[in-house]
C-alpha cells in the first residue's frame, strides 16, 4: 500500500482520532537499531502500520529518536530490556516476544506475514502507551458543532422553516427540544470536518483524565505453528471485508505468496458500502483510487492482482434466507404498481457488469464447500449464521471482534456463540460500525484491526494446510494497557450438538416472540 497522500489529515484519521491523540501520534520519533537483523517482513509491518496510524518520517534518525527498537537475535537481560527508550522484539515459531526472550526457531513462511503483524501491533501498541498516546478514554465521535437557542414563540411560522448558516462553512442542522420549561429550542450546526477552521479547532483538542501508567511492559504471546502438513489447498470464506477482513485478506495472501500452493477457493461477503477516505487507514488493502467504490468490488480487483491464481467469488450478504429451506421465491411484476425497491423499503445499488455477485443458489453451492470461515463483521446475528454454517459441516468458526482499543478473537471448535454468549446475541442486529450509516459509531485503530485481522488469516492457513484446528483457541487483547491474554486451542472439533441451539436461537425464539406480540395485540 502506498503512503496517504493530499487529502486533510481529518478525512483519513477521523476514525481514530477519538482513540489517540493524533497530533503527538504523528511527531513520534521511533528508529530501529541493527537493522539487518531483523526479519524483512517485520520491519514491512511496522513500515504499514506507522502510514495506517499517521506516524511522519518512520523509521527516523537514530540520532533523533525517542525510541529505539532492536530484534532480540540473543537474550536480553532484565536490567537492559527495562529501559523506557528500548524496546526489545523477536518472534518464532514459539510465539511473539517484547520481554528480550530469544526466538531461535523461524516462523514458517506461510505464516511469517501474519505472525510479523501481530508483532508490529504489540511494538506500536507499548511505543503509543509509552508515549501517552492514547486517550485516557474512547470517544467513537468528535465534531465541532455550534450551539443556537431559539425562542420559538417569538417568530413567525415554524422553527422548521428557519434556515442556518455561517458563511464560508458547511453544516448540518439538527433542531432539537429543550426539556427546561422555557419553550425554547436548540439547533445544533455541526460544521463539515473539511473546513481549515474546523481542522484547527480540532488539532486544539486535548483529552485527560487521571494518570496514566506509562512505565514499560513488556507483552509476549506464547504458542506453537507446526510446520504445514502439506500445500495449501481449499475454500475460505471470509464475511466482511472491512478492518478485520482486510487485514486477514492482507496476511492470507502474503503467506500464500511465499509458497507454492494447490487449488485455492476464496468467498467474500460484504454489503455493498462504499470505500470512504477514512476507510483507508485501517482497512489496508484499499488505496485512493477505490474511494466511492462498493468495498467488494474494490476487494475483488485487489486479490484477483495480488492473487491471480486464485479462484475469487463475491456475494452481498449472509442472510438467514442462506440458511433455511428454499421456498417458492416470490413473483414480483415491477410494472404492476410497485418496484422491488419499494418493496424492500430502499433503492438498490446496482454493481457495475464487469462483476459478477453470486446469486442465493450458487451461495450455497460454495457454502458446502467451505473449508473455513472467518467472521470479520460488525452486527452478532450474522455471526451466529455464519457460525451455523460452520457448525452445520463441523468446523470450527473464526470469530473476530473490536472495540476501541479492546480486540477479541477466538475459534469456536467445540462450542458456539449461543452457548457461550447466550440467546439473544441472535437476535442482535445492531450495526457496531466506524461507517456513518452504522447504528453505534465506534471508534477503530489500524492495530487492533491488523492483530486480529492475522490470527484470523493464521487459523485459515492452519485448516487450509491440513490442520483440524488452529494452534491459537483465543486471544483478548488491550491494546490501551497492552495486555494480551493467549489461551492455545484445546485441540478438539464438536460443533454438530450445537446445531440445534443456534438454530433455535436464530428463528424458533424469534417466531415465538413474534407470535407473543400478535396475539397481545390481538386482545
Amino acid at each position: 500500500m502506498e503512503p496517504f497522500g493530499g487529502g486533510f489529515m481529518s478525512d483519513i484519521f477521523s476514525r481514530q482520532r477519538g482513540l489517540v491523540d493524533q497530533e503527538k501520534l504523528e511527531d513520534l520519533k521511533v528508529a530501529f537499531l541493527d537493522e539487518g537483523a531483523m526479519p524483512h517482513a517485520y520491519k514491512e509491518s511496522m513500515i504499514l502500520i506507522s502510514q495506517q496510524l499517521g506516524i511522519n518520517n518512520f523509521p527516523s534518525p537514530i540520532a533523533r529518536s525517542s525510541y529505539e527498537i532492536s530484534w532480540a537475535h540473543q537474550s536480553i537481560d532484565a536490567e537492559t530490556v527495562s529501559n523506557a527508550s528500548s524496546l526489545f522484539v523477536a518472534y518464532g515459531r514459539d510465539g511473539v516476544f517484547l520481554d528480550g526472550t530469544a526466538c531461535p526457531e523461524p516462523v514458517p513462511l506461510i505464516f511469517a506475514p501474519s505472525v510479523a503483524t501481530i508483532a508490529a501491533c504489540l511494538t506500536w501498541s507499548e511505543i503509543l502507551r509509552r508515549a501517552n498516546c492514547y486517550t485516557p478514554v474512547d470517544i467513537p465521535k468528535v465534531s465541532v458543532s455550534v450551539n443556537v437557542r431559539v425562542n420559538e414563540p417569538s417568530m413567525r411560522g415554524n422553527i422548521q422553516n428557519l434556515e442556518f448558516n455561517l458563511e464560508g462553512i458547511e453544516s448540518h442542522n439538527n433542531i432539537r427540544s429543550v426539556d427546561d420549561n422555557t419553550g425554547h429550542k436548540r439547533v445544533l450546526m455541526r460544521l463539515d470536518e473539511q473546513n481549515s477552521l474546523v481542522q484547527e479547532l480540532l488539532k486544539k483538542l486535548k483529552i485527560s483524565g487521571g494518570e496514566e501508567n506509562i512505565n514499560p511492559k513488556f507483552p509476549s504471546m506464547r504458542f506453537t505453528l507446526p510446520p504445514p502438513q502439506f500445500p495449501p489447498t481449499g475454500h475460505l470464506t471470509i464475511v466482511g471485508a472491512g478492518g478485520l477482513g482486510t487485514w486477514a485478506l492482507n496476511s492470507l495472501v502474503n503467506g500464500l505468496k511465499n509458497i507454492d500452493f494447490g487449488e485455492i477457493h476464496l468467498l467474500v461477503f460484504d454489503k455493498d458500502m462504499e470505500v470512504e477516505k477514512h476507510n483507508l487507514n485501517r482497512q489496508v488493502i484499499f488505496s485512493e483510487t477505490d474511494i466511492g467504490r462498493p468495498k467488494i468490488e474494490a476487494a475483488k480487483d485487489w486479490l484477483n492482482r495480488n492473487l491471480p491464481a486464485a479462484n475469487i467469488s463475491i456475494a452481498y450478504e449472509l442472510h438467514d434466507g442462506l440458511l433455511q429451506d428454499v421456498e417458492e421465491p416470490l413473483e414480483i411484476n415491477e410494472n404492476e404498481g410497485f418496484s422491488l425497491e419499494e418493496l424492500l423499503g430502499e433503492p438498490i445499488k446496482r454493481f457495475n457488469n464487469n462483476y459478477e455477485i453470486l446469486n442465493d443458489c450458487e451461495i450455497r453451492s460454495q457454502l458446502e464447500q467451505t473449508d473455513v470461515i472467518l467472521g470479520c463483521l460488525d452486527a452478532m446475528r450474522p455471526r451466529v449464521l455464519a457460525d451455523l454454517i460452520a457448525a452445520r459441516k463441523n468446523q470450527p468458526y473464526v470469530n473476530g471482534g473490536i472495540t476501541g482499543l479492546f480486540a477479541q478473537y477466538c475459534e469456536f471448535s467445540n462450542t458456539n456463540l449461543v452457548k457461550t454468549y447466550g440467546p439473544s446475541v441472535a437476535r442482535d442486529r445492531v450495526v457496531y460500525s466506524c461507517q456513518e450509516d452504522g447504528d453505534v459509531p465506534l471508534s477503530s485503530l489500524a492495530i487492533t484491526n491488523a492483530f486480529i485481522g492475522s490470527l484470523q488469516a493464521i487459523a485459515a492457513l492452519q485448516r487450509l494446510t491440513g490442520q483440524k484446528f488452529a494452534s491459537i483457541g483465543s486471544v483478548n487483547w488491550d491494546a490501551r494497557y497492552n495486555e494480551v491474554y493467549c489461551n492455545l486451542s484445546e485441540g478438539e472439533i464438536e460443533r454438530q450438538g450445537g446445531v440445534a441451539a443456534l438454530e433455535d436461537a436464530l428463528w424458533k425464539t424469534e417466531s415465538s416472540s413474534k407470535t407473543k406480540v400478535t396475539e397481545e395485540i390481538s386482545v
